[in-house]
């Protein structure tokens, strides 16, 4: 029976949230869970907000997939719908409380044409503690999934993302509300399977632009973002207790916007009167489990 795995860009990254679907082809259920879970030496959004820097970081995405409707005859594939919850725990950091923020997201992917996800996501930004306003948000991805047809073995898998902040506080803390801005990138990906090595390599790149308002500035640029990320599955990839992975990677992030360097002292990752930090590089390891 065919299958999609609600699997993300982000959390290819070892970081964010379930977004896009991945085709594969096994049996079992209509229902699906994914559990990833990564130690970092910093958390910052992938809009380029460092929101710790003290201490390492854990982080954990939870949730669950159901397939609503699937077709082999398109040009609808599927239709899936996801939820879950992020979390981020910082008790090394003595700028923000233990339990830093708290994520809940859900939506649907629509796969269609074989290649093609369009997504639509309802993302709320919580503060346990009370520390920021309930950020409201709303994403909208479009990705294609090129199967190395274009530069086998590799896969460019590219995709543009709209993030709009409907409302609450700024995602970004300087910037208003509403706005929005794009996240333009590609999920270059290599699978080393054929090769006896069991590793799958990827190298998430993007950049972000919109209205300069987002930001607060008069710069329509926020950050630019690439790295490497290895994937090693954890036995046969197919088991009745589900498939186990470790993941290891780096990111760099070149935060091109100052008012996300200025937003660095708001919150109280520098101390006043600092520059902040333009580039920051995120060191990643972590333990998926999907069912």
């Amino acid at each position: 029976m065919h299958r999609r795995w609600i699997s993300s860009i982000l959390a290819l990254m070892l970081f964010g949230f379930p977004s896009l679907a991945l085709a594969q082809d096994s049996g079992g259920s209509a229902v699906h869970g994914f559990n990833d879970f990564t130690l970092k030496n910093d958390y910052i959004t992938p809009r380029g907000l460092l929101v710790t820097n003290k201490g390492l970081t854990f982080q954990a995405v939870n949730g669950f997939a159901v397939n609503m409707y699937h077709s082999a005859q398109g040009p609808l594939d599927d239709i899936n719908f996801v939820t879950g919850i992020f979390n981020d725990v910082n008790p090394g950091n003595y700028n923000s409380p233990v339990w830093n923020e708290l994520d809940a997201f859900m939506g649907l992917n629509f796969n269609f044409y074989k290649d093609w996800l369009f997504g639509a996501q309802y993302v709320a930004f919580i503060s346990p503690r009370g520390k920021f306003n309930t950020e409201k948000n709303l994403e909208f991805t479009l990705g294609y999934d090129d199967g190395g047809r274009w530069f086998a073995p590799i896969s460019i898998k590219p995709y543009a993302k709209l993030f709009f902040t409907a409302g609450g506080g700024s995602t970004v803390v300087l910037g208003q509300v509403p706005s929005f801005d794009v996240e333009l990138g590609g999920i270059p990906t290599w699978d080393l399977h054929p090769y006896e090595v069991p590793i799958i390599l990827t190298t998430p790149t993007w950049i972000t632009v919109g209205p300069s308002n987002f930001w607060g500035g008069s710069n329509n640029f926020g950050v630019f973002s690439t790295g490497i990320n290895a994937k090693m599955p954890l036995g046969s990839g197919s088991s009745r207790f589900g498939e186990w992975s470790l993941n290891f990677g780096v990111q760099y992030y070149n935060l091109i916007n100052s008012q996300l360097r200025n937003a660095q002292e708001v919150i109280g990752v520098v101390s006043p009167g600092s520059s902040g930090y333009r580039n920051v590089f995120v060191f990643a390891a972590g333990l998926g489990f999907h069912f």
